[in-house]
């Protein structure tokens, strides 16, 4: 048993989505071309928490990219690292690179033994097309291309991926923190002029009334 969060089968949760009509589909790359332009869609896995045992059992052995995110606040995925895997296949490379223990790994192995921290990956076979699609993915994500270039064959490389993300939880989401308030709050313009008026009449009722108990000095 390694450290925890990495070793960890936590009970899974119902998959939920992070954004609008999540649906699972099977992890490809699919490719067309026109007029020498090569437009890429691609379909990603569930997300789902670093495991050993998961890793193995679902990832494929296969040439593909991974991703491995951590949610921030146990909410918002933000992206440590990703890859391009040929040899070995992205279950290998995953193994490793999820591993909290591995030396190369230091630097985030915190996040790593969170119990926040997610994979997911998507197979391409061909090494040409997972070296165009990984440049163009990288640098969306910013993330450095690890000495992958792409290969020139296309004037220009178009990318297409879900707006949303499919997650398979391990860990209830944290409370939402409020935000600390500072200063006086501003008013509601509504409620302004509400109050505005408000004072008016009062100050129409005080003169009526003054006006009502002054003595007649005819």
């Amino acid at each position: 048993q390694g450290a925890a969060g990495y070793d960890s089968d936590a009970d899974d949760a119902a998959a939920v989505g992070i954004g609008p009509m999540a649906t699972e589909k099977v992890p490809s790359v699919v490719k067309q071309v026109r007029r020498d332009r090569a437009y890429f869609t691609i379909s990603w896995s569930v997300m789902e928490g670093i495991s050993r045992q998961r890793i193995n059992a679902s990832v494929p052995a296969m040439s593909g990219i991974w991703e491995l995110y951590h949610l921030e606040n146990s909410r918002v995925p933000r992206i440590l690292k990703m890859g391009a895997a040929w040899l070995g296949g992205v279950r290998h490379t995953l193994r490793f690179e999820a591993d909290p223990e591995a030396a190369a790994n230091r630097p985030i192995r915190e996040l790593l033994e969170s119990g926040d921290c997610y994979y997911r990956y998507t197979l391409c076979e061909n090494r040409d097309d997972l070296a165009d699609v990984f440049v163009v993915l990288s640098s969306l994500r910013n993330v450095g291309a690890r000495d992958v270039v792409p290969t020139g064959r296309y004037v220009d490389v178009r990318i297409r991926e879900p707006e949303e993300m499919l997650i398979r939880r391990v860990r209830t989401p944290q409370e939402e923190q409020q935000p600390v308030s500072f200063g006086h709050a501003v008013p509601n313009m509504f409620d302004f002029m509400h109050e505005i008026e408000a004072i008016a009449a009062e100050r129409v009722d005080a003169m009526l009334e003054e006006m009502k108990n002054k003595p007649d000095q005819s």
